[in-house]
């Protein structure tokens, strides 16, 4: 049974293991938080794929990354989970690939750009992106990652999801602003992943599924990187919560780079620093409701209605059998 830590354990990131040999492909991963995930998984010695919408923004951080570690492999796929069309693309991409270690599904919308907006499909924007996107992708890349002995689909959640503890009854209804918007997408993202590991734990799959937080990353904290981010003087007076009680981007990663790369991780497992905003990564308790099983299914079907991404999760024994 699973046990819930807040102090650390003897974990530290000089414990990652060599990923010499292993692919991971990162969502967001040319800027933020998703950037330090794919710096720390590059030093480490794995071949990273930047997923982004923006190629010369990716490129800019691939340019940052081997700058840090010289000789760094890195890929890049173009994706936009504002549309499922997009995504379909992307996953035709990956399917390329000749394994995928992790899917780490960093990339999101935290708020829209301007009220109401909505993704190519007609879905609210917020959850389109952060859940509906991802879920089409997980779906879409799962035979790759079916193939790779050992391999996690690893989502990010956000505290806002246990703080706020939104019910997810309708996809689509309209929020009373963006911080509930976000929270009940990140409560989608916890359920679609609890109920991701039951289907792949019935099936018997080698898949993991695994959901972090990375805490409260802020920008004046985090270490200069030219090209994707340097942080200017008095900057950290913009954000006064966070400097006083924030971390820097960088250790902000380390909860997402643990849940794809420690042996002892187990699906179904929560990540998150151990102080709640700050500190190394532990396991961590999320919002119960969104453990709820029934919930869970009845997110899965409005998700592949809403989609139309049918998802199975084949067998094993029917996935070794026909790969």
């Amino acid at each position: 049974m699973t046990t819930f830590k807040r102090s650390p354990d003897s974990w530290t990131p000089a414990d990652v293991p060599d990923q010499t040999g292993r692919t991971f492909v990162v969502t967001g991963g040319n800027a933020g938080i998703g950037y330090f995930i794919s710096e720390h998984l590059a030093r480490a010695g794995a071949h990273v794929v930047i997923a982004s919408r923006n190629a010369k923004k990716a490129a800019a951080a691939q340019s940052a990354i081997r700058h840090e570690v010289p000789g760094a492999s890195l890929g890049y796929l173009h994706l936009d989970l504002n549309s499922i069309d997009e995504v379909r693309k992307a996953a035709d991409d990956l399917a390329r690939l000749p394994r995928i270690d992790a899917l780490i599904e960093n990339a999101g919308v935290m708020s829209p750009p301007s009220k109401g907006e909505r993704t190519a499909d007609g879905h609210e924007l917020i959850m389109g992106v952060s859940h509906l996107g991802n879920f089409a992708l997980t779906a879409l890349a799962l035979p790759v990652l079916q193939l790779t002995p050992g391999s996690r689909i690893v989502t990010t959640s956000s505290m806002m999801a246990k703080r706020f503890n939104t019910p997810v009854d309708d996809l689509e209804s309209p929020a009373r602003n963006a911080v509930l918007a976000y929270a009940r997408a990140k409560s989608a993202v916890e359920l679609f992943s609890y109920e991701l590991d039951r289907r792949l734990r019935a099936a018997r799959s080698p898949v993991k599924a695994v959901i972090t937080h990375p805490g409260m990353g802020h920008d004046s904290l985090s270490p200069n990187r030219p090209g994707v981010h340097v942080h200017r003087r008095f900057e950290r007076l913009k954000e006064p919560l966070f400097a006083l009680v924030g971390q820097g981007k960088d250790l902000s990663a380390w909860s997402a780079v643990r849940a794809a790369t420690d042996p002892a991780v187990e699906g179904g497992q929560y990540w998150g620093p151990h102080k709640r905003v700050t500190g190394m990564p532990s396991l961590v308790e999320g919002a119960a409701r969104n453990r709820d099983q029934a919930t869970g299914e009845r997110l899965w079907a409005d998700s592949e209605r809403l989609t139309g991404v049918t998802f199975r999760v084949p067998d094993a024994a029917h996935t070794d059998a026909t790969s």
